[in-house]
């Protein structure tokens, strides 16, 4: 009987060195190739001390901005604005009273010299749509006003025969700017006061400019119960204004355009901006306080300029009407008369000068009745 082989083939031993090598090779590539264990372990090292080092570094951060809180002296970065009831209040601000309905009020609180200014939300947008007030110029009328107002004046198609100067600005881009990005803007609640004035004012001498030396040791304020700062130039008026929040990374202060001053009475008012009843006219009649007396007084046609925030308020804005014209960054066509006053003055009488009119003085005009409102766009 012929004995079975118990040996292997030549095939089955190349067969099996041929596994064993593709083992080893893949054995060898999981160990030490490009994705292998031991470069997975190396990048693995690797990430742990980028990690490491980050967390050291985020911690010390930390730590370091504790510490500052401690001492009092916080860097951490707060961001520029922050919604409350659906309005941006900028930071250095806090709200203080009103809805975006009715007048959303916001007070600076930062340390500085403008601490304490107030300023209203007019809530508006580029182009008006889905009912919104739209930022923009326009005309008021009213019947049994002695002057009316038609569109076409403030756009120059036609020039009336009553009232034969034009009235032009074009639109601010640092404002609309702010407006396309927050939806609105911040108006002054009060005209521009003054505190810590010199207060003997020369008001007799010809050059009207000079004037407002009286005023230049001064603080411009937005606040209640202040003297307001009249004679005083529309150039110096737009000085002021700018240099209140020039310190100030999250707001911008403008004297208040013509675009501003529409919105605001179309916001608080509607089509017929009249504000007479509310406002300090030479026939209206009203109670204040007299801030040297410490005692309410009762005036009828007084013809007498009142501290600040004294009248009947309209959506928390006050003198939009009336006590002092306001002087606006929009321009006359009048050569003599090229600066542009709105709202009229305690002397003047509501029918006349309500607060949709538009009147014209010189570029070195300063007067007991005339002051100024600035606005505030958040950056």
């Amino acid at each position: 009987m012929k004995r079975e082989s118990k040996g292997i083939t030549l095939v089955a031993l190349v067969i099996t060195i041929i596994v064993l090598l593709i083992l080893a090779g893949i054995t060898i590539s999981l160990t030490i190739g490009q994705k292998g264990i031991i470069k997975r372990a190396e990048e693995a090292g690797k990430n742990y001390q980028e990690a490491a080092k980050s967390e050291e570094e985020m911690l010390a951060k930390f730590s370091n901005e504790v510490e500052n809180i401690i001492a009092g002296d916080s860097k951490i970065e707060e961001p520029k604005y922050t919604m409350v009831e659906g309005v941006p209040v900028p930071r250095g601000f806090k709200h203080i009273e009103g809805t975006k309905e009715t007048g959303f009020v916001i007070q600076d609180i930062s340390e500085s010299e403008t601490k304490g200014n107030e300023f209203v939300w007019v809530p508006c947008t580029e182009d008006g749509i889905d009912g919104s007030i739209k930022y923009d110029r326009y005309a008021f009328s009213r019947e049994g006003w002695t002057y009316s107002q038609t569109k076409d004046e403030i756009t120059g198609e036609i020039r009336r025969i009553d009232q034969p100067y034009v009235y032009a600005e074009e639109m601010p881009s640092i404002e609309i700017d702010s407006i396309k990005r927050y939806g609105g803007f911040y108006i002054g609640r009060y005209e521009v006061g003054i505190v810590g004035y010199d207060e003997e004012v020369i008001t007799e001498n010809e050059n009207k400019e000079t004037n407002w030396t009286g005023y230049s040791n001064g603080k411009a304020v937005v606040q209640k119960d202040k003297q307001v700062w009249n004679y005083i130039t529309r150039d110096k008026a737009k000085e002021v204004v700018e240099r209140m929040y020039s310190r100030h990374d999250t707001v911008t202060s403008r004297l208040c355009s013509s675009y501003a001053w529409d919105t605001t009475l179309k916001f608080i008012q509607g089509d017929y901006a009249v504000n007479s009843a509310e406002g300090n006219y030479r026939n209206t009649n009203f109670i204040y306080i007299d801030l040297n007396k410490e005692a309410q007084t009762k005036t009828e046609n007084s013809n007498i300029l009142v501290p600040t925030g004294q009248t009947e308020v309209v959506k928390n804005i006050y003198d939009m009407g009336g006590n002092v014209w306001e002087w606006t960054s929009e321009i006359s066509s009048n050569a003599n008369d090229i600066c542009t006053l709105r709202g009229g003055g305690y002397n003047n009488y509501s029918n006349d000068n309500p607060s949709g009119y538009r009147g014209d003085d010189s570029i070195t005009d300063a007067f007991s009745n005339t002051g100024f409102r600035n606005t505030i766009y958040i950056n």
